[in-house]
């Protein structure tokens, strides 16, 4: 017998665009917004791949969403978040 009350949902991850501390907290889900939004964009600087490819597509690190495309990249770098 299953206990409904100790089950979490379970989670899927859908591609689409993201305002950036959305998509942070995801990957960072246990931290304040200003902490997450701190670690994920130390995270895309420290893979120079995926910078290379997020430039490349006019990525600009001051716009407050991340396009579908974006997101994309950043998922195929750092796996999925949740």
């Amino acid at each position: 017998m299953r206990n409904l009350q100790t089950e979490q949902p379970e989670k899927t991850f859908r591609l689409k665009t993201y305002k950036k501390n959305e998509l942070a907290m995801m990957y960072f889900p246990d931290v304040t917004k200003d902490a997450a939004s701190r670690n994920f964009r130390r995270w895309i600087r420290q893979c120079p791949p995926m910078m290379k490819e997020l430039q490349a597509m006019g990525y600009d690190k001051n716009r407050q969403y991340l396009l579908k495309a974006e997101v994309e990249v950043i998922v195929r770098h750092l796996g999925e978040p949740y």
